[in-house]
C-alpha cells in the first residue's frame, strides 16, 4: 500500500534515536553508568547486538556502527538522532552532578552530515546563556528538531521568560520533542515536569510539538499523563504524540486507546530501549505465530516497525512527521545533491 505522504518521495522515519557517547574518545558526549542502570544496559547491548557492551574506548564506533548497520538495513528512509543538553540550574548553568547524559548538538549534526539517513535532533535548554545564538545555528547547520526533557533537564517551558525562544522556534519550523511521562532510564529533577500540561506555552506560541510517550507511564508505580496527553490533544491541532518505545505491559492500556484514535502519531522507538512484542499477544492483537515472526526480527528497528503495524496502527504514523520538519531539511533529504 503507498503510504499518505508518498507524494513527498519518502518513505517511514523515526521520530526518536539516542546518540550515546561515554566521553571517552571524544569530548562531544559523556554518560554516567548509574549502577542500578548496569543490569539494564547489559540486557539492551544483548538485545540490540552491541558487544562489548555500554563501555570501553572504542564504545563510540561500535555503539555508531551497530546502529548505522540496523538502520541500512531496514525499511527505514530516515532516523532523527538526538543531541542532549546537560541539566541546568534556573541562569543555564550546567549541573553536571545531577546529569547522567550529554550529547553534544555538534555531535549529531556531524553525524547527519557523514550519514545521509540521519536528521540532527539538536538540544538547547532556553535558559542557556547562548540559546537564541544557538537555536539559529544548529538551524543553519541543518537541525530536523529540537529535543527536550523537561523533567530531566530542569525546563519548565511554561516560564513566560521562554515565550521569545518558543515563538523563534516556531518562525524556523522546528517542532519540539519533549519528553512527556515517566522516565527511568535518567534522573528525573522535577518529577513534577512529566505532564503534557507543562507544554501548553510552546503549543500557544505556534510550536508544533511532539509528546514523547503520549505522557504514558514508565514504570508501573509512575504517574500516568496520558489523559492529560488525550485532553489536550484534542484541544491543540498542533499537538501530536510518539509511539517510542510504546510496547510493554505498562503501555497496554493507553497503546489500545491510541489505537482506537490514532490522530496525530508518530512513529518512534526511543533506541537503544527494545520492544516488547509478548504484551501484544496477551491482548490478541497478534497470533502466536506472529509472534515467533517478531520475536525472530533480529534489527530492533525493523522491530518496531512491524510490531507497530501488526499492533493495527495506519501507515501513516510511520510518514506523517515528514510535513512537520523544516522545509530545507526536507529538500535537502529529497534531493542531497543539491547544496
Amino acid at each position: 500500500m503507498m503510504p499518505p505522504n508518498a507524494a513527498f518521495g519518502l518513505g517511514p522515519i523515526d521520530v526518536h534515536v539516542h546518540l550515546s557517547l561515554n566521553g571517552q574518545s571524544s569530548a562531544g558526549g559523556w554518560f554516567r553508568r548509574r549502577w542500578v542502570m548496569r543490569p539494564f544496559l547489559a540486557a539492551a547491548a544483548h538485545e540490540i547486538g552491541l558487544r562489548g557492551g555500554f563501555g570501553g574506548p572504542d564504545f563510540n564506533r561500535r555503539y555508531l556502527d551497530r546502529l548505522l548497520g540496523w538502520l541500512d538495513e531496514s525499511s527505514l528512509s530516515a532516523a532523527v538522532l538526538l543531541a542532549y543538553d546537560w541539566v541546568r540550574d534556573s541562569s543555564g548553568c550546567p549541573r553536571k552532578d545531577l546529569s547522567d547524559l550529554y550529547v553534544s548538538n555538534d555531535a549529531v549534526i556531524a553525524v547527519a552530515r557523514q550519514h545521509s539517513k540521519f536528521l540532527a535532533g539538536v538540544s538547547i535548554h532556553p535558559a542557556r546563556p547562548d540559546a537564541f545564538e544557538e537555536l539559529e545555528r544548529c538551524a543553519d547547520q541543518g537541525a530536523a528538531l529540537l529535543k527536550l526533557l523537561p523533567c530531566v533537564q530542569n525546563v519548565d517551558c511554561n516560564e513566560n521568560r521562554y515565550k521569545g525562544f518558543w515563538e523563534r522556534l516556531a518562525e524556523l519550523h522546528l517542532p519540539l520533542l519533549a519528553h512527556t511521562g515517566g522516565e527511568f532510564c535518567v534522573r528525573s529533577v522535577c518529577n513534577d515536569l512529566k505532564s503534557p500540561d507543562c507544554l501548553r506555552l510552546p503549543l500557544e506560541c505556534g510550536v508544533t510539538v511532539i509528546a514523547a510517550h503520549c505522557g504514558t507511564r514508565a514504570l508501573p508505580w509512575d504517574g500516568d499523563h496520558f489523559r492529560t496527553f488525550l485532553e489536550m490533544r484534542e484541544r491543540y491541532p498542533n499537538l501530536y504524540g510518539d509511539l517510542s518505545p510504546l510496547s510493554h505491559i505498562t503501555h497496554l492500556a493507553s497503546l489500545e486507546r491510541l489505537r482506537e484514535d490514532p490522530k496525530r502519531l508518530l512513529h518512534g522507538t526511543d533506541y537503544p530501549v527494545v520492544s516488547a512484542v509478548f504484551p501484544s499477544l496477551l491482548k490478541g492483537w497478534i497470533s502466536r505465530a506472529e509472534l515467533h515472526r517478531l520475536n525472530a526480527i533480529g534489527n530492533p528497528l525493523e522491530k518496531k516497525i512491524q510490531l507497530t503495524r501488526a499492533q493495527g496502527f495506519p501507515e501513516c504514523v510511520f510518514t506523517d512527521l515528514w510535513p512537520l520538519l523544516p522545509d530545507k531539511v526536507v529538500r535537502s533529504f529529497q534531493h542531497p545533491q543539491v547544496s
